[in-house]
């Protein structure tokens, strides 16, 4: 039944038509350019947004005669540009809907944004060596036009390395719960896991910008590589390889040891003279 309404309502607005929708991508915590396109005067005064996300039963005023409604409950994220364009910043899964960019009071421009995040469903013991790494990648979508629909092609979603290629066809990663606007990667960590970024990227198929999201895997413990063991010649000599601290402690510490004992020398042979004196005084009286 909101399906049948929320169609009806785009219907009599007369925002119902393809060449005036825009998908528009980006990630939670980033920013987003919703234009308005088909302007038919570079007066933002003329300019109104309104709004429909999820839950809500009708539409909310956003911007009106081209400024931000200062009771607008995100009016410290948005602004418009100088063409008329509403950016938002520090995007929320809330902010997830349909925009429309209204000129004088008609409907120009319908907007759909939607949003990437990643969830990691592994604990922090499992990244190490051997761990699985599990990672959810959630496009949040307004209704289907937003292209969660299983027969909508208007975009991809996909699991890339840090520098934007496809990952490579390996046994240690394994794409499972996949559906248009989930998909979640499980890696077998490896030592070189460790500071690695993972990305997951949604791939339009029309002309809107791709966006992205990363998940850095950082391991409890360092590389074995940077670790020395400890061999009975360690333990004495110094190597210049040695962190700082360790030379400070292979100078420093005798040093500290061959003072106190010679202090403690001196303090025990004038005890001694001391005492071989005042017996020698007793003898003689």
């Amino acid at each position: 039944m909101m399906r049948v309404l929320l169609i009806t309502s785009l219907l009599l607005t007369g925002v119902w038509c393809s060449r005036n929708t825009v998908f528009v991508y980006s990630r939670v915590g980033g920013d987003a350019l919703l234009p308005c396109s088909n302007l038919g005067s570079s007066d933002c005064s003329l300019i109104s947004w309104t709004s429909y996300k999820g839950g809500q039963v009708s539409y909310t005023h956003e911007v009106t005669e081209g400024q931000v409604r200062a009771d607008s409950d995100e009016s410290g994220r948005m602004s418009i540009t100088s063409d008329c364009s509403l950016r938002f910043r520090d995007l929320r899964v809330e902010d997830v809907g349909s925009y429309v960019c209204f000129q004088g009071g008609n409907p120009i421009s319908n907007v759909y944004l939607s949003l990437l995040t990643i969830t990691a469903l592994s604990g922090i013991t499992d990244l190490q060596p051997g761990g699985n790494l599990v990672l959810s990648c959630i496009l949040f979508s307004y209704y289907d036009t937003g292209s969660c629909a299983p027969y909508s092609n208007e975009f991809s979603l996909s699991w890339m390395t840090e520098d934007g290629a496809v990952l490579p066809r390996e046994s240690r990663y394994e794409l499972i719960n996949r559906t248009r606007c989930n998909i979640t990667l499980v890696t077998k960590l490896q030592w070189e896991d460790n500071h690695r970024k993972w990305r997951c990227q949604v791939n339009p198929t029309g002309n809107s910008r791709a966006a992205f999201q990363d998940f850095t895997s950082t391991f409890l413990f360092q590389n074995p590589s940077t670790d020395q063991e400890l061999t009975p010649s360690s333990l004495t000599v110094c190597s210049e390889q040695l962190h700082i601290s360790h030379i400070v402690l292979c100078v420093a510490l005798p040093l500290m040891v061959i003072t106190v004992g010679f202090f403690t020398w001196r303090r025990d042979r004038h005890r001694t003279k001391t005492s071989a004196a005042e017996i020698q005084l007793q003898e003689i009286s």
